[in-house]
Order: structure tokens, then C-alpha cells, then sequence
């Protein structure tokens, strides 16, 4: 009995040590096993989002379409580009600006719409044919100047703007004392039933209109056509444009050799000035 009690602690020893030991195993085989699992998924993020960045997860043109908002790959690529956007205006941002400094905006190409949205030096108009006002044109020669005066204009619907001035009676009103660059176009169109055996002339007229009795002839071009016999109809257009001094309450407008032949398409007629100091 002496040898057995004596015994019971050593055994209780060795089972203690046992325990500790394989509990020792167990977090050492779970450390290494998670371990080589996060070490893997580390991995795989990785290349999964390399693959986003190179385009290997699918077509990137169209991903916006199959947008779904869980959709990590889209949602790095968007992050992304808004980072380099940051980072290429905090930058580059006085570089763009100076870059595009000093550029002047086509100003034609702007539609009515955004006429109210002009800074207000902006002093500038520009009027289309109208084709559904085309009787407008006058028919008759003017008395007091050569040529008929075009009034069907179109100045209140894009292409068509104005700022700063006025259109009335087919003329632009000036309302500020300045340097001015005038345009306009003409499109001609002659058809088959018109005697075309003879060269027609063409002629195309600004005038400005002030307190002197008669118009004063701005700019004048002229060209002479000719045209097959076999064709439907032929067609010519004629441009000029120029810087003149005109003061406030001056009227410019356009006058042409033949009313009748006149297209009113808006693309091909038009009419305009802007102010350039």
C-alpha cells in the first residue's frame, strides 16, 4: 500500500505533462496551418487583382454594363481612377490650365441653349437660315443699296445664339463701341429649269447700316458659276469675313444678287459677329 500511494503523483505528473505537450502540438499544427492559409489567400488576392488591373478577369470596355456593386474588380479599377485623378490635378493642375490658356472656344458650334450661360463681356451672335421662314427673304431690290437683304434669319434655336446683341429686321443691332469680326456664308442653289447656258454671277454683300442715309458697303464677294446641263441642280456657296470698327446702335446685315436662288439651310447660310476688343 506504502509503494502504490507514493506512486499517485508521479502520475499525475506525467499525465499533466502529456496534456501540455500535445496541447503545445495542437496550436503549433493549427498556427502553421492557418498560417500557410493566409499566406495563400494573401496570394491569390493578389493575383486577382493584378489580373483586374491587366484586363484578365474579361472585356473592360464593357464591364461598367455588368456592373454589379459587390463585384470587387470594379470596384478596384473605380477606386483606382479616381486616385489618379486626384493625384493628376493635385499635380498637374496649373499645367492644364496654362496649356489651355488662351484658347478660344469655337464659339459658333455652341448651341442657343447656352446662351444665358455666357460670362457677360461675351458680345457675339450668330444667325442660320430658316427654312421654314424662307419667304422672309425679301423679293424686291432695295432702293437705297445693291442687292436683295436676306431677313429670314434664325437666332433664337441652335445652331443659332446671340449675347449681348440684339437681331431685328434681319440685321445685328451693335450695342457696344468695338473692334468686330463679321462673317457670313450664302448658299446658292440653281436648278435644272433655270437657263444655266450662260455663266451666272454670284454675289454676296455686308453692309452697315448708321445714322448716313445710305448703307456703307462693308465686304463684297463675287464668283460666277456654271453649271452642267445634266445635273439636277448645281449648288455654290460663297464666305467672307473681316474685322471692322462699328459703334453702338450700328446695324450690319447681308444682301445677295439673287433672293431666289438662296438655300436657307441652317448648316450652309449663316450669318454672325463677335466683338474682339
Amino acid at each position: 500500500m506504502s509503494v502504490a500511494v507514493g506512486s499517485h503523483p508521479l502520475t499525475l505528473c506525467g499525465l499533466l505533462l502529456f496534456a501540455i505537450l500535445l496541447q503545445s502540438v495542437f496550436v503549433a499544427v493549427t498556427y502553421v496551418y492557418f498560417t500557410n492559409e493566409l499566406k495563400q489567400l494573401r496570394e491569390t488576392y493578389i493575383r486577382s487583382n493584378f489580373a483586374c488591373l491587366i484586363g484578365d478577369d474579361g472585356d473592360f470596355s464593357s464591364f461598367e454594363d455588368d456592373y454589379q456593386g459587390n463585384d470587387p474588380c470594379w470596384e478596384m479599377k473605380s477606386q483606382l481612377q479616381i486616385l489618379i485623378k486626384k493625384i493628376i490635378l493635385k499635380n498637374y493642375k496649373s499645367d492644364i490650365f496654362a496649356a489651355v490658356k488662351g484658347k478660344v472656344p469655337d464659339i459658333l458650334s455652341y448651341p442657343v441653349d447656352l446662351r444665358q450661360k455666357y460670362p457677360a463681356q461675351v458680345i457675339a451672335a450668330h444667325v442660320t437660315g430658316d427654312n421654314k421662314n424662307a419667304m422672309q427673304k425679301e423679293s424686291t431690290i432695295e432702293k437705297n443699296f445693291s442687292g436683295h437683304k436676306i431677313y429670314g434669319w434664325k437666332s433664337h434655336r441652335a445652331p443659332s445664339f446671340q449675347s449681348n446683341v440684339e437681331i431685328e429686321n434681319g440685321e445685328i443691332i451693335i450695342r457696344k463701341s468695338g473692334f468686330y469680326y463679321i462673317y457670313s456664308q450664302t448658299y446658292f442653289r440653281q436648278h435644272e429649269n433655270e437657263n444655266t447656258d450662260k455663266g451666272k454671277q454670284l454675289v454676296q454683300q455686308i453692309y452697315k447700316v448708321t445714322s448716313y442715309p445710305v448703307p456703307i458697303l462693308l465686304m463684297k464677294n463675287a464668283k460666277t458659276s456654271c453649271w452642267s446641263k445634266h445635273a439636277d441642280y448645281g449648288l455654290h456657296s460663297i464666305y467672307q469675313g473681316g474685322v471692322f470698327k462699328l459703334n453702338e446702335h450700328d446695324r450690319i446685315f447681308v444682301a445677295v444678287s439673287d433672293i431666289s436662288m438662296i438655300d436657307m439651310d441652317e448648316n450652309a447660310t449663316f450669318f454672325g459677329a463677335f466683338m474682339v476688343v
